[in-house]
């Protein structure tokens, strides 16, 4: 079973360190739970007692109530500049920084997937500008115009030992999300329908956004022997039920963090991917090996959905997708780095 190591609250230290080696560093989020999240990379796995423990790990979501904190770690930045006029957004911006020097604490900051499609207002250049660094999953900008330093997402091989896996169905394509259903989704449920895939079936597992829920049920109701929903938040346990049932699992929007995530839970668990082309994922699949990530150009079609499956019928994958590279630990100890790198340099 996998597990992490129990995150400190205050200015505790390891066992045996001082206060100057082990920074402290405050991450703006919840703790890790049950459930995957961003956090968990950066905690690492200590079911064997290994994952690094060079650093003190504190959770909360106000980064304005920091006290004794070394280095101050944003993974979302609307935790500093809240969901407000870009008046009010510049200037908790600039209150934020001038916590960040009257306090001495280092700033890193995660740019998400989905920010890099939007412009750039003044409070998030503000806000990179002052971060000792800008951490992504995939190569992209920040906002003061720096490259970000790539991080990857940690597979989860070992997340789920001992949770109990199904047989995969064949001719199951899996649409699915740790929480709610990417708006992306919508139309690949549409693909599929319009598709003629008659030794295909398709599930979709996830809470249906509010504002989809009719459309996705009327979509369901025009196929009833071809598609089925689970409309739910997931479990991890209820994610690696669906995941494994599936023969190949569609994933949009990919550059998305959520997105990432199923795309490791589905190789974790020896399922292969179909996801747009872009960059990023043709470098996913020379990494993992190209037939566990199938690719189709562009917006997905009915008539790409049914010349991928056909392939992936004729050449299915074997063996296991090569992983190595994402170990938990190994990812986790490439954050502490930057940790520490960010606390000496205040």
């Amino acid at each position: 079973m996998f597990s992490v190591p129990v995150p400190r609250t205050g200015a505790a230290t390891e066992q045996g360190a001082t206060e100057a080696s082990v920074p402290t560093v405050l991450v703006t989020s919840r703790p890790p739970r049950y459930r995957v999240d961003y956090v968990d990379q950066l905690i690492g796995d200590d079911s064997e007692g290994r994952a690094p423990k060079d650093v003190v790990l504190e959770f909360r979501t106000d980064p304005f109530r920091a006290r004794g904190a070394d280095v101050i770690h944003l993974t979302d930045i609307s935790s500093v500049l809240g969901d407000r006029s870009a008046r009010d957004r510049t200037r908790r911006a600039k209150r934020f920084i001038r916590l960040l020097r009257r306090r001495r604490i280092a700033l890193v900051r995660t740019l998400r997937g989905e920010e890099a499609n939007g412009p750039d207002s003044r409070a998030e250049v503000i806000v990179d500008g002052a971060a000792a660094a800008v951490l992504a999953l995939h190569p992209t900008t920040a906002a003061d115009g720096r490259s970000a330093r790539v991080v990857a997402h940690s597979h989860m091989r070992d997340r789920f030992l001992g949770f109990p896996r199904q047989e995969s169905v064949p001719g199951r394509v899996l649409i699915t999300a740790v929480t709610t259903l990417h708006p992306t989704c919508r139309a690949a449920l549409t693909v599929f329908g319009l598709a003629d895939l008659p030794a295909w079936t398709l599930r979709v597992a996830g809470k249906v956004p509010v504002e989809h829920e009719a459309a996705y049920m009327r979509t369901l109701a025009d196929h009833p022997d071809s598609m089925s929903l689970r409309d739910e938040l997931l479990s991890d346990a209820s994610c690696v039920s669906e995941v494994s049932q599936a023969e190949i699992v569609i994933v949009g929007a990919a550059e998305a963090y959520e997105s990432q995530s199923i795309l490791m839970l589905a190789l974790s668990l020896d399922r292969p991917v179909l996801v747009e082309d872009t960059e990023q994922t043709r470098s996913l699949a020379e990494e993992v090996g190209p037939s566990w990530v199938r690719r189709h150009s562009g917006p997905l079609t009915a008539d790409e959905l049914e010349k991928t499956l056909a392939s992936f019928r004729a050449d299915p994958p074997t063996g296991r997708p090569n992983l190595e590279s994402r170990a938990p630990n190994l990812i986790s100890a490439q954050y502490r780095a930057v940790y520490r790198a960010a606390a000496a340099a205040r």
